[in-house]
This record gives C-alpha cells, sequence and structure tokens, in this order.
C-alpha cells in the first residue's frame, strides 16, 4: 500500500470512529476504503479487526473508568459470542474469494437497514437488565456474524441487549463493547494466524478510529445521533459497489 495514502486511513478511521459511537457501522466505511486502497476484500475484512479491537478497548476503558462497570453479565454472552466469532472468521478466512464478495454484499444490504434502528429512543431509565437463558445462544449467532463481516454487528448487540434483556442503553453500550472486544480480538488473532491481517494500515486506521470515536461521543451528546443515518447508508452503498464490481 502507497504510504502516500495512508492519511486517507485517518480520515476514514476517524469517520468510522464516529459512526460507532453515534449509531454503529463504521465498518460500512472501513472496508470500500481499504479494499478501494489496495486490499483484496478477505484482507480489508481481516485488517480491518485491528481497528476494531483497539477502539472496543478503548471504549470498555472509558465505560470502566466512567462507572458503568456491567462485566458480571459478560462472560456468558461473550464465551458463546467468541465460539460463533471463531465460526464466522474461519468461514471469511477460507471461503473463495468470489463468493466471499457476494456473500458480504448481500449481508451488508440487510445489515445496513440494522444502523438505522434508534436505541435512544427506548430511553430506559438506569439500573442493570437481566440476562436470560436464551441470551448465550442469541450472541452465539451474533458472534458468527461479526467473526465473517463485523459491520453492523454492534447495533444487534445494543438491540438485543436493550430490547430483550432490558439493560438501558448507557449500560447496554458498555457490555456491548465487553463482548465486542472479545470475539473481535479472537477472530483477529485467526486471521492473523491465516496471514490475512497488514498490521501497519491497520494501526493507522485505529489511531482514527479511536480519536473518532471520542469526537463522536461528544457529537452524540450534542446533537443526537439522527444526523450520521445517510453517511452510514451511502458507505454501505460503497462497500456494496466495491464488493461487486472489483
Amino acid at each position: 500500500m502507497d504510504l502516500l495514502l495512508w492519511p486517507a486511513l485517518l480520515v476514514g478511521g476517524f469517520l468510522c470512529g464516529v459512526i460507532n459511537a453515534a449509531a454503529g457501522g463504521g465498518s460500512f466505511v472501513t472496508l470500500p476504503l481499504l479494499m478501494a486502497l489496495g486490499l483484496p476484500p478477505q484482507v480489508a475484512n481481516a485488517t480491518n479487526r485491528v481497528a476494531i479491537t483497539l477502539q472496543c478497548a478503548a471504549g470498555v476503558g472509558t465505560y470502566h473508568a466512567h462507572g458503568q462497570r456491567p462485566w458480571r453479565h459478560l462472560a456468558p454472552i461473550a464465551v458463546t459470542a467468541v465460539l460463533g466469532s471463531l465460526m464466522g472468521a474461519y468461514v471469511a478466512a477460507h471461503v473463495d474469494e468470489a463468493l466471499f464478495r457476494k456473500l458480504a454484499a448481500g449481508v451488508m444490504v440487510v445489515m445496513a437497514a440494522t444502523v438505522f434502528v434508534n436505541p435512544g429512543r427506548w430511553n430506559l431509565p438506569p439500573g442493570e437488565g437481566r440476562l436470560r437463558w436464551f441470551h448465550p445462544v442469541i450472541f452465539f449467532f451474533i458472534g458468527i456474524y461479526g467473526g465473517f463481516l463485523q459491520a453492523g454487528v454492534g447495533v444487534l448487540m445494543i438491540t438485543t441487549l436493550v430490547l430483550t434483556a432490558r439493560f438501558d442503553v448507557v449500560s447496554g453500550n458498555a457490555l456491548k463493547f465487553g463482548v465486542a472486544l472479545s470475539f473481535t480480538a479472537a477472530a483477529l488473532l485467526l486471521f492473523a494466524q491465516a496471514g490475512l491481517v497488514r498490521w501497519l494500515p491497520g494501526l493507522v486506521l485505529a489511531a482514527g478510529t479511536i480519536t473518532g470515536g471520542i469526537v463522536g461521543a461528544k457529537l452524540v451528546m450534542l446533537k443526537g445521533a439522527g444526523w450520521v443515518r445517510g453517511l452510514v447508508l451511502m458507505a454501505a452503498a460503497a462497500a456494496v459497489y466495491k464488493l461487486l464490481r472489483p
């Protein structure tokens, strides 16, 4: 990858961080960007996990520092999500590239719609929710998708935690980051073992993503998250186009 193109990674990572903080779906920006900069789809999918893993770690640290620590709920759903993620990542790493393009494009079309779910509208009062027996099963399948592609998986998690486990949005987001850190790191290790990760571009992307996450959180508090929906839709359309028209 040409070093002169790396500023684009910082900008794209920044937008990804803003979108993830506001609505989820930042990978709709970074995946087409990495492909546009010359990485094959499966390598771009793997390299993207470097930034997502580090952003999730930063998110967990931020929530923990601000007193949001629902970690006693983490293990039951993180374990099954990691198992699912390893399965999804294995398929993504070993499937034929042409088939991966078609599968990823189809899944992105479906997942782009979920980004328009607005968790903030639920406005549950502060307090901890309660996991039931079926939540580890749900997170196993969420993990499969997260390991395979990642884009939009945060929306699936926060929707599940708020609507079915009755967590408020803040504690649900904290738990979401904890689960995402677990299964994204697991997928990253599998992709690295398969030789698909380009570490230096991934770290440059991560620098922008973490910065964008900080700015995005502040923008959400000031202006809400509705303004970012159109950006996510355009980025998802670009990703689908790039996958189907290499």
